[in-house]
């Protein structure tokens, strides 16, 4: 641990450089803005319902970040893990095909079936329980909102780093659409597109279709397979139905589907952790069973060496949402959200790094779930208030299966089975209100408090290597009461001063067809004090905020035997500061920046290293959490170039730097991602008329190897590093047409 501190420090010139040259872009580009011409345009206002009521983003206390459909296009934001060029402290990478999301260090670390998010995720309104089954909506999207720290109150349950809201697009009254084509390498060919128009003609029935179809080659091959690696074959539809009646009810009902029938989210290779090999290729030593030397991919490439054949990852989602709106009065209003989604996924991955398929995992999970919340809110000059219910069930199949054929008699012959097999059952309800109260027309206080119910039952059954069948019969409740203390001041007429202090809480859970005892909830009291500034006419924006979270009861991963289960571990304590700026510099000339600076230790945990079990318990105190890097920043510059037809023509350049992130609580530099620095660039020409768009556009244009995971395999297969990396250097050309 000293060892790696000593190597931290030689880093710490370069953290400091980094987060230098945020506030020196920043600090330098300030007096362009000071001295614009006073008909320079103001920032664009972005709404925003992270406390479920309508918004200016600037005007919420709150840290989050916010953008619409065209923020993100330009800034080539298209899937959950490109979140974090525009959210500091964020981190999303998927392994597996599970999103992992992270906020503030806090964030997925089991990848057992029941395991849940501790970021909510929302899609209009509904959140969505399984993280399997969080990547497939990221299309004609109207904004999204990343509401960081805890929000235990308005969101409840698994919201303890904070929550993310995607809201689709929704129907316009005049014919209205847009049809775009992507061309790219990897054979790379992308289409997406929608179509909106009022179904009648008094305007009361609106309807909107989208659609988003990727097809890709693999970013590598299994050169023992003869197939790709990490291709994608994906169909994704949406149709929107808006009722109007009256000018005082608001009724929309959205179905969605999703399907992927690919190789994507492919396990990659990493070797052996150093001083073991890999039992894929100790096949010679062992003649008695007839195994021969294995073939390998390169390590830390975006190739790899399975015995897998055939469409590794098939997963298909149907959704139902119905959102009705109804203004009571002048003050009182009230919402329904409906949600109802059902999916289900295979997957096939190699955990030895060898095509001896020692270490093939066969992954079926299938959930359908149902979700209804009602809100009744109150407005008036002084008081805005919300309360609601909340009513959420869920059921989890899922089914494991790994072939352990070390201990087969000899090649052909029956392996012996490692196999979880089970179903969890999940109800849960609340009940909620926050109020907030203008003392003075400048100063305000927030009070909330939800009350959370918890039921989950467990059926199921495990068997292991040379074990008795366990058979499982859990049923287990818990409840939680998570208030906040909020109060808001402004300094002056574009100033927000703000400060709470809240609970969030993490629903505890069975690892669903596991010999895993029950792993309790885990809880955050966070304390958090913030500031937003919006100066000179509105060309700049200033945010900042600095945290500190109390984390007891940590859901963790811990390798048992042949097994990786989840258990609580037991404190931890996150404390950062994130600052953030948007300027429009001149009439041209746009910057975003933004800086996280992250200390997330435990500071009560100790845990049996696989690597040397015979050291025992080791004392864990001190170490960074798994998936919290210490620094992060972004930086992005935009150029607006106008032609004599009235055209324009758009380049941008966007840059993100990641700190070391330790996927191991042992904090292991071969359990880790290096720091790194991505670039994303593109140039846009738009038409005159605003009907016409071809972008030229490149990510991660000097082709960083990212990995998103890494997880170490049991000591039978050689200790084998494995998990998922991030796209290699991609670039293409994306023609759209709007009308």
């Amino acid at each position: 641990m000293n060892q790696q501190k000593k190597s931290s420090n030689k880093l710490c010139w370069q953290h400091v450089r980094c987060a230098a040259l945020v506030a020196a872009v920043s600090a330098a580009l300030t007096p362009v803005v000071a001295n614009a011409q006073d008909g320079v345009k103001g920032l664009e206002e972005i709404v925003v319902t992270a406390q479920k009521r309508a918004q200016n983003a600037m005007d919420t206390p709150l840290s989050l970040t916010a953008l619409d459909g065209d923020s993100l296009k330009n800034r080539q934001v298209a899937t959950m893990e490109d979140l974090r060029l525009v959210s500091p402290g964020l981190r999303s990478g998927n392994a597996g095909g599970v999103n992992r999301l992270f906020i503030r260090g806090i964030g997925l670390q089991s990848f057992a079936s029941g395991a849940d998010p501790s970021a909510a995720f929302y899609v209009d309104g509904v959140f969505i329980g399984r993280p399997s089954f969080q990547l497939g909506s990221f299309f004609d999207v109207d904004r999204v909102e990343v509401v960081r720290g805890p929000q235990g109150t308005l969101y409840g349950r698994n919201a303890t780093s904070g929550a993310v809201n995607l809201h689709s697009r929704r129907p316009t009254e005049e014919l209205s659409g847009y049809l775009e084509v992507t061309a790219g390498n990897y054979q790379m060919h992308e289409t997406s597109g929608a179509i909106s128009s009022a179904l009648d003609s008094e305007g009361k029935v609106l309807g909107r279709l989208a659609f988003h179809q990727l097809n890709r080659d693999g970013y590598g091959d299994d050169v023992t397979g003869h197939h790709p690696v990490n291709d994608a074959n994906q169909q994704s539809a949406r149709g929107t139905l808006q009722f109007l009646p009256t000018d005082d009810v608001d009724i929309t009902i959205i179905g969605e589907y999703h399907k992927e029938k690919d190789n994507n989210y492919f396990t990659t290779n990493h070797g052996a952790y150093p001083g073991f090999t890999l039992a894929g290729l100790q096949g010679a030593a062992n003649p008695a069973n007839g195994w021969v030397p294995a073939g390998i991919a390169i390590e830390n490439s975006h190739d790899a060496a399975t015995n897998l054949f055939g469409d590794t990852n098939n997963r298909e989602v149907f959704a139902l949402t119905a959102l009705a709106n109804v203004d009571l009065t002048d003050t009182f209003s009230l919402a329904s959200t409906t949600g109802w989604r059902k999916g289900s996924r295979t997957n096939a991955n190699n955990s030895d790094g060898t095509s001896a398929g020692l270490g093939n995992t066969f992954y079926n999970e299938d959930n359908e779930q149902f979700s209804q919340e009602l809100q009744l809110t109150y407005t008036d000059d002084r008081l805005d208030a919300v309360a609601g219910v909340f009513y959420y069930e869920e059921e989890i199949e899922n089914y494991v299966y790994v072939p352990f054929y070390q201990f087969s008699s000899g090649p052909g012959d029956t392996p012996v089975p490692y196999e979880q097999d089970g179903v969890m059952d999940i109800e849960a309800w609340a009940v909620f209100s926050q109020a907030t109260y203008a003392i003075q027309p400048d100063l305000r206080l927030t009070l909330g408090a939800r009350y959370s119910r918890e039921t989950r039952e467990h059926q199921g059954q495990f068997t292991g290597l040379f074990v008795p069948v366990y058979v499982a019969d859990e049923e287990k409740t818990w409840s939680s009461f998570t208030p906040k203390v909020g109060i808001e001041y402004d300094l002056f007429d574009n100033t927000l001063l703000y400060a709470s202090w809240t609970k969030g809480f993490k629903s505890g859970t069975y690892n669903v067809g596991q010999n895993n005892p029950v792993i309790d909830p885990e809880e955050i009291k966070a304390y958090e004090v913030g500031f937003k500034s919006q100066l000179w006419d509105n060309r700049l924006e200033l945010t900042g905020a600095g945290f500190f979270y109390d984390y007891t009861d940590l859901q963790v991963n811990k390798i048992i035997g042949i097994a990786t289960v989840t258990t609580n571990a037991g404190e931890a304590e996150n404390k950062g500061i994130e600052l953030a700026t948007r300027a429009q510099l001149t009439d041209r000339l746009m910057l975003d920046a933004n800086f996280t600076w992250l200390d997330a230790t435990f500071t009560e945990f100790t845990s049996i290293n696989p690597i040397n079990e015979a050291a025992g318990e080791q004392d864990l105190r001190g170490n960074m959490l798994p998936g919290a890097p210490e620094y992060s920043a972004g930086i992005g510059l935009s150029y607006e170039i106008p032609l004599a037809s009235g055209a324009f023509v758009i380049p941008r350049v966007d840059a993100t730097y990641t700190d070391q992130v330790f996927f191991s609580e042992f904090n292991d530099p071969y359990v880790a991602q290096d720091s790194v620095t991505k670039v994303n660039a593109s140039i846009r020409y738009e038409s005159a008329d605003g009907k016409l768009n071809v972008t030229a556009w490149g990510k991660n244009i000097t082709d960083e190897y990212v990995i998103t995971n890494i997880s170490l395999g049991i000591g039978l297969w050689g200790l084998p590093l494995y998990g998922g990396v991030e796209a290699p250097a991609t670039y293409g050309v994306t023609l759209g047409y709007n009308f």
